[in-house]
This record gives C-alpha cells, structure tokens and sequence, in this order.
C-alpha cells in the first residue's frame, strides 16, 4: 500500500510546492507593484501634500517631519484603500490627520518656533515672499480644524469635498470658512498691496 501512495504524494508535494512558489511569486509582484503605484501616487499629489504640510509647519524641520510622517502613514494605508473615495481625497484626509495629530502633540508640549525658519523653503520674488509669510502668519492663528478647511478652500477644493474629508456638514463647512475668511481680513493686512 506504500507505494500505491507514495506516488500520489509526489505530484501533490510538487503542486503544493508550485503553488507556494506562485503564491510567494506573485506576493512580491503584488508588493513591487504597490511600491511603484504609491510612488506614482506621491509624485502626481506631492504639491498637495507639501502644501498641507507647510500650512502646519513652524519650521523646515517639522516641514520635513510632517511630510516624512504623512508619507509613513500613507504607505501603511495603503492596503486599506477600498476606493470608496478619490485618491485626492484619501491622501487629503490622511496628510490632515497627521498634521492636526502632530499639532496636538506640539501644543501638549508648549513650544514657540519662529515662523522665519520655514520661509527658506519658498523660491520666490522678495515681495510674493513676504505676502506669502504675512498670509502663512495669519492662517497659523486659526484653529486646527479653521485652518485646514482655508488651507483646502485655498488650494480650490470644493465645499461638498471639504465636508467629506472633514467629516462636517456643508453648511458647517461654509460658515466655518465664511468665518476664517472674516477673521483672516482682520489679521492679515498686507503693506504691500
């Protein structure tokens, strides 16, 4: 009866072993191309990502730190992705929750940073550079959730989509930003108009 057997578990063993082959096989061509989707990914939404992370940033160290922290979080998200919004969206929401979660962790810890660190960044004329510096200054003054949704106003992101990413209501979404904007026109007087 041994051998009767043992040349069935022969040709099992081997399509055992080629479906593990296969298996580990496509694993790493699942895994390679998800590297080259998310970098795909990163370069085509980068600009977006950096703003973000500059509207929340003090300084360019914790512009690199943020940005390094929103791309770490959304490598690890993305095998939960279920497409059940836009990527710009889901990137959106991710690079928003990982800067308001390091701005309640700054805020916990009571530090003051010079908002001039951060302007070494922009490569842009004098007088745009100090437009851009005196607009960042008064954005930096509005709450977390009040800055986030000027900083999407801001980069054109319609109401219905801030309200999807912020998890508010459209007519939230408005009189917040409606708001922003009244205590923005307050706070940022340009001199050079």
């Amino acid at each position: 009866m041994q051998s009767i057997c043992q040349p069935l578990k022969i040709p099992l063993l081997r399509r055992i072993a080629l479906t593990l082959m296969a298996l580990i096989s496509n694993k790493n061509e699942s895994k390679t191309s998800l590297e080259a989707y998310f970098t795909a990914l990163v370069r085509r939404e980068s600009n977006l990502i950096d703003r973000l992370c500059f509207g929340y940033a003090r300084s360019t160290e914790e512009f690199n730190d943020l940005r390094q922290d929103t791309l770490v979080n959304l490598w690890k998200a993305m095998p939960t992705f279920r497409q059940q919004s836009s990527e710009r969206t889901w990137i959106y929401r991710i690079t928003l929750n990982t800067c308001v979660s390091a701005l309640r962790l700054r805020s916990r810890q009571l530090q003051t940073t010079s908002l001039q660190n951060l302007y070494d960044v922009i490569d842009e004329p004098d007088d745009k550079t100090i437009l851009i510096q005196q607009l960042h200054e008064a954005i930096a003054t509005l709450s977390g959730l009040d800055k986030a949704i000027i900083l999407m106003w801001l980069d054109d992101i319609p109401y219905d989509e801030i309200a999807r990413i912020t998890g508010l209501p459209r007519n939230t979404v408005a009189t917040r930003l409606r708001r922003g904007k009244e205590r923005l026109k307050h706070l940022f007087q340009p001199e050079h108009v």
